[in-house]
């Protein structure tokens, strides 16, 4: 996202509540005009989303079997390209004229700390649907001050993948739930062959799930729990982050960027022993790799059993003229329906559990991976990102600073240092727009 939207927010979002909500426009600048939904007539409902062809195909497929229970909604689905999603939606919000349902993803949190947000906890609780019945850290991501203000759609989280044939060359056992940090070093040491441009470990980036992946469940944090204070350069945080620069430097389990491969995947020409990653590495394996046998495993534990979520919900925004109408559009492509045909994709993880640990999930025929099962450790395993309204800011300066590191550019402490007095400062910005 473009830094732009990001200083605008807070004046924008603020004078969106200014404004009437009986502004008119058209689907394709924001909601459509009441057309009686909040008194149980027809209405019609527009919500806005992200993604490509591949996302469309679902949204519409979720649509057809929506109509057939609610023939009286109209739901006008609006597909906005990444680039310039959240410009879009601050127009129309400062507009007073938003689209009844948005998609959001970390970004959920500016939204909901400026109050332009619908509660759903009154609906939920209203409708009978206990959010226990979702993945606790999917809830807790779109959640602001104990209230429920989006329903998640999909989750991911890192998992841990791994070639077998490398394994079995060099005797060793195979990851498994209970696998430790240790564990995977020294199978990660064994791999690695840098002569033969072997490797036991992909690599870790700068990423904000990729080296949180290591800090969390060393212990640490990127932010306290208030998100108000660095803890990044915490004993717990520091350590996990130097054994990411060991990894590449000392051992050199991880290769340099001088020992990559030019125009080769290194983990699907089979020149890795491991990679850490998200989940859309399942469908891309399960494509392209056809040299040797392959599994995933969750990520190995530390002093915590810990996996960054990335996942995306669906919010209904304060000045919906279809409240009612936009809720059971949420409710439906959020419950066991949407959710069934998200699972029959075994891509990412349906946040509604009941769904995820079904046959419409789990059943993967004979493909790879045959732990496919392991998903759902890592669901269970997983935390949601401390997002807040600096989120992109605080990600450009970790990857910054980390980026030094892991370059061996800098050393720990010296970097962190300097990021230190970077993230306090948005930190403060933060707390100011949040008043």
């Amino acid at each position: 996202m473009k830094k732009s939207w990001r200083m605008l927010l807070a004046m924008l979002l603020v004078t969106a509540m200014m404004f009437s909500a009986g502004c008119g426009g058209s689907a394709d600048t924001g909601g459509g005009a009441d057309s009686g939904g909040e008194a149980g007539k027809a209405a019609e409902v527009s919500f806005s989303y992200w993604g490509g062809d591949f996302d469309k195909a679902r949204m519409e497929k979720i649509y057809e079997e929506f109509k057939k229970v609610h023939p009286e909604i109209k739901v006008n689905l609006i597909q906005i390209p990444s680039d310039g999603y959240e410009q879009k939606q601050l127009a129309t919000m400062a507009a007073g004229n938003p689209y009844d349902v948005v998609q959001l993803a970390e970004s959920f949190y500016s939204y909901a700390s400026k109050g332009t947000l619908e509660d759903l906890t009154p609906y939920l609780e209203r409708d009978g649907i206990d959010t226990s019945d979702y993945y606790d850290a999917a809830i807790r991501a779109y959640s602001y001050q104990d209230k429920v203000m989006a329903m998640p759609m999909r989750m991911g989280t890192m998992i841990l993948l791994y070639n077998k044939n490398l394994f079995d060359q060099h005797g060793l056992q195979y990851p498994s739930d209970e696998w430790t940090w240790d564990d995977f070093y020294a199978a990660a040491k064994t791999i690695t062959d840098p002569k033969n441009s072997i490797f036991g470990l992909g690599g870790v980036g700068s990423w904000w799930a990729s080296y949180q992946t290591w800090v969390y469940s060393y212990g640490g944090s990127l932010l306290s729990e208030d998100r108000t204070q660095f803890t990044l350069d915490s004993p717990e945080a520091k350590k996990a982050i130097q054994t990411i620069q060991d990894m590449i430097w000392k051992d050199n389990i991880a290769p340099q960027a001088s020992q990559l491969l030019q125009g080769v995947d290194m983990w699907t020409s089979g020149k890795v022993g491991m990679i850490i990653d998200g989940p859309w590495h399942i469908l891309s394996s399960q494509a392209n790799i056809k040299d040797f046998d392959w599994d995933i495993a969750p990520v190995p534990k530390g002093a915590k059993e810990a996996s960054p979520l990335f996942s995306n919900a669906f919010a209904i925004p304060k000045l919906s003229k279809n409240k009612e109408a936009a809720w059971e559009v949420v409710k439906f492509w959020t419950g066991e329906t949407g959710q069934k045909i998200l699972a029959a994709e075994h891509g990412e993880i349906p946040p509604l559990k009941s769904v995820a640990e079904s046959d419409a999930y789990l059943n993967i025929g004979d493909n790879p991976p045959a732990n496919f099962k392991s998903q759902l450790t890592s669901a269970q395993r997983a935390f949601a990102p401390q997002a807040t309204v600096k989120w992109d800011e605080i990600n450009r300066a970790a990857d910054t600073y980390l980026g030094q590191i892991f370059n061996e550019q800098r050393s720990v402490d010296d970097a962190l240092a300097e990021m230190k007095i970077e993230v306090d400062r948005l930190l403060e910005e933060a707390k100011q727009l949040e008043q």
